[in-house]
């Protein structure tokens, strides 16, 4: 279940904890049981308020901060934070090294997805 993003989505979720992370949105994969993987990167920052969509310098910041490493996560998992969108960056080719190294693994059979929920990761 792709909880309604794009590829390209910057997004932001509440955590268990009170502060909100944010992640962005590399690829989304269908995989044969019927599920969607989103392939995700998190933003390396969390904040103690919400940032809008409205709230244009906040997201240009957030677009300079450094970005973790690729993780492919079912969709489901996705959903359960409820993101929100507040902004978009292009996905350039070499954004994409981990999606590759990931998609090709999992294509063999040597990589999955995770399941956890998404704060965990």
């Amino acid at each position: 279940m792709n909880p309604g993003l794009s590829e390209g989505d910057i997004c932001t979720y509440l955590r268990s904890d009170g502060v909100w992370g944010f992640f962005w949105v590399l690829r989304i994969d269908a995989l044969a049981d019927g599920r969607d993987a989103l392939s995700l990167r998190k933003f390396a920052v969390h904040a103690r308020d919400e940032v809008l969509r409205e709230h244009l310098e906040d997201v240009r910041e957030l677009k300079s901060r450094p970005l973790e490493g690729h993780f492919p996560i079912v969709g489901t998992r996705v959903a359960e934070v409820e993101p929100r969108v507040i902004g978009s960056m292009p996905v350039r080719e070499d954004d994409l090294e981990g999606y590759r190294i990931w998609r090709a693994a999992y294509e063999q059979g040597e990589a999955g997805v995770f399941t956890v929920p998404l704060e965990e990761i």
